[in-house]
């Protein structure tokens, strides 16, 4: 259909398949002196590019490349979120045992004085 179309449009663009002449008025119209001649355009003029639909096995095989691409990168995009969250809990747990371990150092700090003040008061005592 499109073979037609450009065929026929090409035999409408021909100058030597149109065999009418134009009126010696119109002539004289586009051969006015006030008028400049510009000869630098082209003779022909190339018919419009028509892009037809192309259902090529090699688009349909980027196509489909394409959407498993983009499920893989949906899968590892989901995969990283969840390693994150799963790095900031432990990040999170980690800094509870620490504060725990904080806390039971500072404890330990202040029961071990006070435990060597008894010993030396019950050594005294004996």
């Amino acid at each position: 259909m499109a073979k037609n179309m450009l065929e026929a449009w090409k035999k409408e663009t021909d100058p030597e398949s149109n065999k009418t002449k134009p009126d010696s008025d119109a002539e004289k119209i586009t051969q006015s002196p006030e008028a400049p001649q510009n000869t630098d355009l082209p003779k022909q003029i190339n018919p419009p590019q028509i892009a037809e639909p192309s259902n090529a096995p090699d688009d349909i095989d980027l196509l489909e490349s394409f959407k498993k691409m983009k499920t893989e990168e949906q899968e590892l995009l989901e995969q990283k979120r969840s390693l994150l969250t799963t790095e900031q809990t432990l990040h999170d747990q980690l800094i509870e045992e620490i504060n725990k371990k904080k806390t039971a150092i500072d404890n330990l700090k202040t029961e071990i004085p006070e435990l060597q003040n008894k010993c030396k008061e019950l050594t005294q005592a004996l």
